[in-house]
């Protein structure tokens, strides 16, 4: 069962990671067009019943049981993007999470955010919704959304708590995509289940992309010049460094996969990947080297932040990221289709979960849950 589930990415996740959806949340009628265009992508059986939901207005005793409940929790609220008012900003649905853990006593919840919760300003709070998610079912006498006394209650888990929850930032760069998006995932494990659970390791690495990038073998096959070689280099650092599995992708190996953009769109083309013109550099927006991992796809007021979500080959040589790069930076395979072109398409992967933390984070559940597939 999944709340908040925007373009997919969670639900795809774990999809792959073997489990079967039951239902899906959300109250963007965009997003539902999505979800329902890529149904057979999630393993999903009923997108016509689909309909922009408020989680507010749901009744959760129907889910009762359910074995696994995921929510990617609207960010806005601690994302140094918006406007960070955090607990006070009407978009915050933690206590609605609480409700549904609550109500519906699964085995086990995943929830995804930006790692501004642990940030000074929003670390109170964030201790407060650990309590809560810790004993869900104990009515909690502040207000919801505060960040006052409760979670001083119950500081540490103790053997009264109904989940052993745990958290932890982990990157999709080490998870095998070409971008840079530490995310934070939060745990539940119901107190009945005794196996523990492990965090999922990512096997990529970003010392062997320095050490290739220095060496022979990142460059072997491909048409790249001494200067760009040389731009690539520049700034890493002089020792070297110990490899530690395969290394970080790059927007070169993306642009290599999916091949250079259409300059306008054509019938039998890919509409989501073609050039858009108007691609400016300034101040701190600088975008993304080729031979680097991307910058984090974001969602902006307009979809797609001014100065970001640009790829840039070199000196006066950049343009826009299109909807197919970025879907892919997020981990959704070429078959993906947004409901909506750039603009609502970008809006929608700036705010998805990259779908092989997702993977790699229901695989690790599904250990602790005992239902490991041979």
């Amino acid at each position: 069962m999944e709340l908040f589930a925007g373009a997919g990415g969670m639900a795809l996740g774990m999809h792959r990671a073997g489990y079967e959806l039951l239902d899906l949340v959300e109250n963007s009628e965009a997003c539902c067009e999505t979800l329902r265009i890529n149904a057979d992508l999630y393993g999903w059986k009923n997108p016509r019943e689909l309909d922009a939901r408020d989680v507010t207005s749901m009744d959760w005793s129907a889910y009762e049981g359910v074995d696994l409940l995921c929510a990617g929790a609207p960010c806005q609220p601690f994302s140094r993007a918006g406007r960070s008012d955090g607990r006070h900003d009407d978009r915050n649905m933690f206590g609605e999470v609480v409700k549904a853990i609550a109500v519906m006593r699964p085995s086990a919840f995943m929830i995804e955010n930006v790692r501004g919760l642990l940030f000074d300003s929003h670390l109170g709070y964030f201790r407060s919704i650990l309590a809560r998610l810790r004993r869900p079912t104990v009515e909690d006498p502040s207000p919801v959304g505060s960040e006052d006394l409760y979670w001083l209650h119950a500081p540490v888990p103790g053997p009264g708590d109904e989940y052993r929850v745990a958290f932890k930032l982990l990157d999709s760069a080490d998870f095998g995509l070409a971008q840079r998006r530490p995310r934070l995932f939060i745990v539940g494990i119901r107190r009945d289940v005794e196996a523990e659970f492990e965090w999922p390791v990512g096997g990529f690495s970003r010392a062997s992309l320095i050490e290739d990038l220095r060496g022979k073998e990142y460059w072997s096959g491909r048409e790249v010049s001494a200067a760009a070689k040389a731009r690539a280099r520049a700034g890493l650092p002089k020792k070297p460094l110990k490899r530690g599995g395969p290394r970080w992708r790059t927007l070169r190996d993306l642009t290599d996969a999916l091949g250079p953009p259409a300059e306008r769109a054509s019938a039998d083309g890919d509409p989501w990947h073609v050039i858009v013109h108007g691609a400016r550099l300034y101040g701190k927006h600088t975008g993304s080297p080729i031979d680097w991992v991307s910058k984090t796809i974001k969602a902006g007021v307009h979809g797609s932040p001014g100065g970001e979500h640009i790829l840039v080959r070199g000196p006066k040589r950049f343009r826009y990221l299109t909807v197919r790069e970025c879907a892919s930076l997020q981990g959704f395979p070429p078959e993906f289709r947004p409901a909506e072109l750039r603009t609502p398409a970008m809006r929608q992967l700036g705010n998805a979960v990259p779908v092989a933390v997702a993977e790699a984070v229901g695989r690790a559940l599904s250990k602790t849950l005992g239902v490991e597939e041979e």
